[in-house]
């Protein structure tokens, strides 16, 4: 008989509990291994399919919704009933969903506690502040997800995964739409320099005729922020359908893109600013550009050759200090095309 693989916890359980800012409990009143993170033994636990939502959810969540979120509310948004979180908070130790979410929430804001030290801590933007206030409150909402997402990313095997796919996908074809189309631009001016065979259609109807001449060996690459554009959709199904592996970059785990995607790249929401909270997941998904960019070129030694040869080109065909050398003063003009003249 199979045995599932279980992760193994500790069994003795403190006493006390003592209520902290926002009315988080400051003792675990669990037998939680404090030695290893929650965050590490959540994603590296032998888990069912439901469980794996749960736990993708549970690390898309920001610290208001770790501190807030019901039971109810969560089995619902990752697609589980309340007993299956139920059990998965008592498998690692814990008396109940509510006392695993707190013991992530603190793991959470001892990650950011370094940053917080230096920047405005509070996240939300009011009427009465001025530019420069403005302008500490978004960088430190930008800093603190930034710092939440390489720890999310470290803790979990889909970085390795995605790169490895990139690296050995006969061609990669990227989808997104709207502000998301940006993020896939970035992507492919970034990854288009390392020799990859790597292509982006800006228009949607484009994007699913290309998915329907992709097979097996090649890579999707979808980007949306809700999960659910429906072109965006459209375009990964189709490669699905036609033997092409997908990955998806979205900040919705539970999506019909979430549920389409071999890989997903889980960008971590934060407070909005004024709505603004797809433009801070925009500039998450642009930076890991640059870190799926760096980590092709340092796996493959011939990727970065490529790299420096474009960048050899690129340099030579720019314009000289020279080019634009003022005339001197009264210099005939008459066989210049009609209508220039310099200035």
């Amino acid at each position: 008989m199979k045995h599932r693989k279980t992760t193994k916890v500790a069994t003795t359980k403190t006493s006390g509990t003592a209520q902290g800012e926002d009315g988080v409990m400051t003792d675990a009143t669990s037998g939680a291994e404090e030695s290893v993170s929650l965050m590490t033994r959540l994603s590296q636990a032998d888990l069912s399919s439901a469980e794996k939502r749960l736990i993708e959810t549970l690390f898309s969540l920001a610290d208001y919704e770790l501190a807030t979120l019901t039971s109810a509310a969560l089995a619902e948004r990752a697609g589980a009933s309340r007993a299956t979180v139920d059990r998965l908070a008592r498998r690692f130790g814990y008396a109940g969903q509510k006392e695993m979410r707190h013991a992530l929430l603190r793991e959470s804001r001892a990650m950011r506690a370094g940053v917080d030290e230096i920047v405005t801590p509070s996240p939300q933007i009011a009427l009465d502040d001025g530019p420069v206030e403005i302008a500490y409150k978004v960088f430190n909402n930008a800093s603190v997800r930034a710092l939440k997402f390489a720890e999310l990313l470290a803790q979990i095997d889909v970085l390795p995964r995605l790169v490895t796919a990139m690296h050995d996908a006969r061609s990669i074809q990227l989808f997104g739409a709207g502000a998301s189309a940006v993020v896939a631009l970035d992507m492919h001016q970034r990854l288009v320099r390392l020799g990859l065979r790597i292509s982006m259609a800006q228009d949607a109807h484009t994007q699913i005729a290309q998915a329907a001449l992709m097979g097996e060996g090649d890579l999707a690459v979808a980007i949306s922020f809700s999960g659910m554009t429906r072109t965006t959709v459209e375009a990964a199904a189709t490669a699905r359908s036609r033997g092409a592996s997908v990955a998806a970059i979205l900040a919705r785990a539970q999506s019909p893109l979430g549920d389409i995607a071999d890989l997903k790249v889980l960008t971590p929401p934060g407070v909005g600013l004024f709505g603004t909270d797809a433009s801070m997941t925009r500039i998450l998904q642009m930076m890991l550009n640059e870190v799926l960019f760096h980590c092709l070129a340092v796996k493959d030694v011939g990727l970065l050759e490529n790299v420096r040869r474009i960048d050899a080109v690129l340099n030579s065909e720019k314009i000289g200090a020279g080019d634009f050398r003022r005339r001197p003063a009264g210099s005939d003009d008459r066989d210049r095309p009609e209508g220039h003249r310099e200035t």
